[in-house]
């Protein structure tokens, strides 16, 4: 029995004004037209995807597809609704990906443009999509050494960082301490990998200590300017300095050496104040 979602040998029987007629020697399905990425003849065979269009109907389709029920792909969102996001296989009808699948904060949704690592899901008589589970990729190779910058796609925000997959679906784990700025599903980010392990690998998106040292610096900058004072000095907690900045303790204290050496801040034993120009 023939079953959207996958890839079917086929021959063309006959044509109709619709389309092609495809049969796999036991059913016949149909392939509009526009799905065609050729003009073919009645006697030949293809290879064709098979989906649910509007109406539920199995239809055919030659175009290439980035995801299957069997091979996970990145899909690009083309819109939001409340009952999730839809994304494009390159097929007539996009994929659903329910807000089933979804974490129940809208904000770490994946927005228009996003790409979201998926396989696809038969539901009755159509195919929607779902976010990949690491169990859905057994092995990976990565194509990337150690040190190298790579760019990655957001799967999963959770209070201990991020998990990321790169182009080539290797798994990259980010933790929070080495993350900067907010990210949702779908996120596009540049990565540093700092550890291969046989079934993923760690990254940080942390720039070098230099330039990172001057975004550190403006995180301090920007609190101090907004709240003219803080109950934060060198000798603050790794805890409390991680909750309100976002950063590590040894982040901290190296930006915070250096606006105190260019004498931008001063400080007491408990608080540090903005020195006024």
């Amino acid at each position: 029995m023939l079953e959207g979602g996958k890839f079917y040998k086929f021959t063309i029987t006959r044509k109709t004004d619709l389309g092609y007629m495809l049969n796999d020697g036991t059913e016949e399905v149909l392939m509009f037209y526009k799905e065609a990425t050729r003009e073919f003849e009645v006697g030949e065979s293809v290879s064709a995807f098979l989906y649910y269009d509007k109406k539920q109907r199995l239809c055919a389709t030659t175009k290439e597809v980035y995801a299957t029920v069997q091979k996970p792909g990145f899909l690009e969102v083309v819109s939001v609704s409340s009952d999730g996001v839809y994304l494009n296989n390159n097929t007539g009808k996009d994929m659903l990906l329910s807000s089933d699948f979804l974490p129940n904060n809208k904000e770490l949704w994946p927005i228009v443009g996003d790409k979201v690592l998926v396989l696809l899901k038969l539901r009755h008589k159509s195919l929607v999509a779902r976010l990949v589970k690491r169990s859905d990729i057994s092995s990976f190779t990565p194509d990337f050494i150690v040190g190298e910058n790579i760019e990655a796609r957001v799967l999963d925000v959770t209070p201990k960082g991020l998990l990321t997959y790169s182009n080539s679906l290797v798994p990259v784990f980010i933790p929070q301490i080495l993350v900067r700025g907010n990210y949702h599903i779908g996120s596009l980010v540049k990565c540093h990998i700092t550890k291969i392990l046989p079934d993923i690998c760690y990254g940080s998106l942390t720039a070098n200590k230099e330039k990172q040292m001057v975004a550190d610096e403006d995180i301090i900058l920007n609190y101090l300017k907004e709240h003219k004072k803080m109950p934060f000095t060198a000798k603050s907690s790794s805890v409390s300095i991680e909750n309100t900045f976002k950063i590590s303790r040894k982040a901290f204290k190296r930006a915070y050496g250096k606006l105190y050496k260019d004498g931008k801040i001063y400080f007491d034993e408990t608080t540090t104040y903005l020195k006024e120009e």
